[in-house]
């Protein structure tokens, strides 16, 4: 009878792991389908950056490997950018290079289904880790395994695909720091904290910040040598330096961005009290992905009453539950106080999606409801009572004291039933006996904890978008850039009136003048700012070029799927089924030279137009290349009547809205997103007589008005300022995706303009000498030379790059050093105790 027991423990065994795997996926399947993802229906898994960053970052990288151009500099983000740096960030994970395998048409799906197996992931490895605590408890560890890849950081985060990999490998690290302390083995610990960094430098910070505060524990916990210091320090800068390869370029290209300058917070500040952030464990609670600080920490409401019982469990000892407790409540105090957060985001605070921490403390959590489940022997079954109490009157202070519409009676008492299903089959599990009836009870909380993280998934997870319309066009923009370097020599960029994406030209392989990428360049998008157009701390535009700073960028080319844009400006140039070709009509070639100096005038007190004005002034052109014209405004809207024909713009001096929209103008409708005070609007062209109509388009009653001026376009001083810009240009320009040659011809000194961003990647060459670059801007490589002739060759490569490769080198080669002596010696060792005597 007790072999046939031992029997079913085993095959339950067997069972457990696979469904470790299986599980989540098929939750996951089912709600793509129920959600109508392709190929389930017509619509894709392109949520938030997924949409706008992820999908476009992809095929480029697809389109740069095929092409042959290596991942070093790109053209087609933004005015130009560190691919090198863009790929560790966003897309560095081994799996991603799987694409490679499926058609383009089905990147989404790769992407989407990529998720779903990750998701798969992290209930495998978070089984694999929590089994080992207990082997003899296999069932326990899968359901704890679900919550883990159905948590709530995963419900806001999934389709943040850069993440994942860090939340998969965490349960493997947290497993081989403790073989490294126990058992004295360091390879598993070292190796997966190594890729850990590898894929998603970012997120490994967080995970190297917890292990410093993990190993303490450990410390204090476990019979541990003073020597497990050094080993974890070595073994620690081992895993960083192996990875190292992709970490030192990240870092220099972060200093280049503002995430790169640390300004630390001046006083210590709470966002939200305890119980409004354990109130966040509640399931059905909308995630938080926004600019407020609200951690994501969902992981089973089968925890209110679990943790409880951890703490009151006399079967495991109390220096060990007061480590994890207290390891819980640092992470709790990080989540709410500014100065904790700023540390854990890498001396940073996140723009949007806070506590990207969470799923350490999800962790955590999981790992003391484990402990809690397995020792349930230590417990009295008057201890589940009352921690079943304990849970409810908690839930209803939730419901009283928490202000937050999301804690409405609706969704306390589904957190009620659910809590009270636990609990009652957790008592029925510890005051029954029987093998079959114990079974039976742990089916019964297997599928209630389907039930339960299947509805919070669905609840508040997985948004969708029109599949077809995403990728319609793409096949046409690509068709019209062909078109397009048929006919022009050298260099040139192409734009868009409106825009799908932050991203569009990676996401159509053309080179552009926009970004959205937290490794931008910020000088760039400063630059942007300060010329009128749109920018934040992670985003530059073209939105808001003028046909001056059009041509200063070597925009040459303007798309849209929209008619009614040709004007003084733009031509009509080719058609491609729903896209049109629009060609710039004033333009200025690729390195074009200004005077002596030139350079862009001082900011202070000036409105962008001012600017502008000024900087044609600086060419030595008298007259206004934009003169001030009047308008009438109301609390609701702003009216400009045309006094003349022209070309207009508008500058949001005052706004309560990011979003107008314009009627009346050519074309007869226009919409504008993301603005903020003192950008630039391009308004088209008017016929005298005609009325402009702004109107606020962000569709919120309490939204104060905006106020705007509003100027014309001189053509006449256009066509001069650019006379004299393109008088002396680079000839014979040829380029590559890291490489730019050209010849320079000067009868006077003057000062070529590169629309290129000044990094340090870049290494100059003229007339076969090296040579140093000075900017435009603080931002585009300027070349200044005198009278004469000049051959000028330019090369990109990433800084830190090599560097980094032989830091990787050499930690490999040390870290199989240690292993192979490790090897050796417990051989030796084995060989010592073997020795007969005699």
């Amino acid at each position: 009878m007790k072999k046939m027991h031992k029997a079913k423990q085993i095959r339950l065994s067997e069972l457990a792991k696979p469904l470790s795997l299986i599980l989540p996926i098929v939750i996951m399947l089912a709600i793509f389908m129920v959600r109508g993802i392709y190929p389930f229906g017509g619509r894709g898994f392109l949520f938030s950056d997924m949409y706008h960053q992820y999908m476009p970052f992809f095929q480029e990288f697809l389109r740069s490997i095929k092409a042959g151009e290596g991942i070093s500099f790109t053209w087609n983000v933004g005015i130009g950018s560190n691919f090198l740096a863009l790929y560790i960030y966003y897309l560095a994970s081994p799996l991603h290079w799987l694409a490679f395998l499926v058609p383009e048409r089905f990147l989404m799906e790769f992407m989407s289904y990529l998720v779903i197996l990750k998701i798969g992931f992290c209930g495998l490895t978070s089984y694999l880790y929590l089994n080992k605590r207990n082997p003899k408890k296999e069932g326990f560890a899968l359901f704890l395994s679900l919550f883990y890849a159905m948590s709530g950081f995963i419900a806001a985060y999934n389709w943040n695909i850069m993440w994942l990999d860090c939340v998969v490998l965490l349960p493997i690290i947290v497993m081989g720091l403790e073989k490294l302390i126990t058992e004295g083995k360091s390879g598993l610990y070292c190796v997966s904290l190594s890729l850990c960094i590898f894929t998603n430098y970012y997120i490994s910070i967080m995970v190297c910040i917890f292990l410093v505060f993990y190993f303490v524990y450990l410390f204090f916990t476990e019979k541990m040598r003073i020597s497990s210091i050094f080993r974890f320090a070595l073994y620690s800068l081992l895993a960083g330096g192996m990875a190292a390869v992709l970490v030192i370029p990240e870092v220099c290209a972060i200093l280049t961005t503002d995430f790169g300058a640390i300004s630390f917070p001046k006083k210590v500040e709470t966002y939200f009290s305890v119980l409004d952030m354990l109130a966040r464990h509640c399931m059905s609670i909308s995630p938080e992905r926004g600019l407020d600080h609200w951690p994501n920490i969902y992981c089973g409401v089968a925890a209110f009453f679990l943790i409880p019982l951890y703490a009151v469990n006399e079967k495991i000892p109390a220096k060990k539950r007061f480590g994890m407790l207290a390891l819980a409540g640092v992470f709790l105090l990080g989540f709410s106080v500014n100065v904790l957060n700023f540390i854990w985001h890498g001396l940073n605070y996140p723009d949007s999606l806070p506590a990207r921490q969470s799923f350490i403390y999800i962790f955590l959590v999981l790992i003391m409801c484990h402990d809690s489940l397995s020792h349930l022997d230590g417990q009295k079954p008057g201890n589940l009572v009352r921690a079943y109490l304990a849970a409810v009157t908690f839930l209803l202070f939730t419901q009283k004291f928490v202000d937050n519409e999301d804690f409405w009676e609706g969704v306390i008492y589904l957190n009620l039933v659910f809590v009270t299903i636990y609990a009652v089959l957790l008592y029925l599990y510890h005051t029954k006996k029987g093998f079959v009836t114990k079974v039976i009870l742990l089916v019964l909380a297997l599928a209630a904890i389907i039930t339960e993280s299947s509805w919070n998934m669905m609840d508040t997870s997985v948004g969708t978008i029109d599949r077809t319309a995403y990728v319609k066009n793409i096949p046409d923009y690509r068709e019209l850039y062909q078109e397009a370097l048929k006919q022009e020599e050298g260099f040139f960029r192409m734009e868009k009136f409106e825009r799908k994406t932050k991203n569009d030209g990676t996401l159509v392989g053309i080179p552009t003048a926009s970004v959205f990428s937290s490794t931008l360049n910020s000088q760039v998008m400063r630059l942007f700012q300060k010329l009128g157009m749109r920018y934040s701390k992670v985003y530059y535009g073209y939105d808001g070029a003028t046909a001056f700073t059009g041509a200063l960028f070597n925009v040459k080319y303007m798309l849209s799927e929209k008619a009614g844009f040709e004007n003084e400006l733009y031509e009509l140039w080719e058609t491609k089924n729903d896209v049109l070709g629009y060609r710039a009509l004033y333009t200025l070639p690729f390195g074009y030279v200004a005077p002596v100096g030139y350079d862009l005038p001082e900011t202070s007190g000036k409105n962008v137009l001012e600017l502008q004005n000024e900087m044609v002034n600086l060419l030595g052109i008298n007259g206004l290349l934009f003169s001030r014209n009047s308008s009438s405004d109301t609390e609701e809207q702003v009216e400009l009547e045309a006094r003349r024909s022209g070309i207009y713009y508008g500058i949001l001096k005052s706004s309560g809205t990011k979003k107008l929209i314009a009627t009346g103008g050519n074309p007869s409708e226009m919409k504008y997103n993301d603005l903020k005070s003192g950008e630039l609007i391009y308004l088209g062209h008017l016929d005298q007589g005609d009325i402009l109509t702004l109107e606020n388009d962000d569709n919120k009653d309490d939204t104060p008005g905006f106020r705007m001026e509003f100027y014309t376009l001189n053509l006449d001083v256009l066509k001069e300022a650019l006379a004299v810009l393109s008088e002396q240009h680079m000839e014979q320009v040829t380029y590559t995706n890291d490489t730019i040659s050209g010849l320079v011809k000067l009868e006077k000194p003057g000062r070529v303009i590169l629309s290129v961003p000044a990094e340090k990647g870049w290494k100059v060459r003229i007339n076969g000498e090296e040579a140093e670059f000075s900017t435009f801007g603080e931002a585009l490589i300027a070349l200044d030379m005198e009278a004469g002739t000049y051959e000028v060759e330019m090369k990109y490569i990433p800084e830190g790059k090599w560097l980094g490769l032989w830091v990787s080198l050499g930690s490999i080669v040390l870290f199989a050093v240690c292993m192979l002596t490790r090897k050796k010696y417990f051989q030796n060792r084995k060989k010592r105790i073997d020795i007969p005597t005699l």
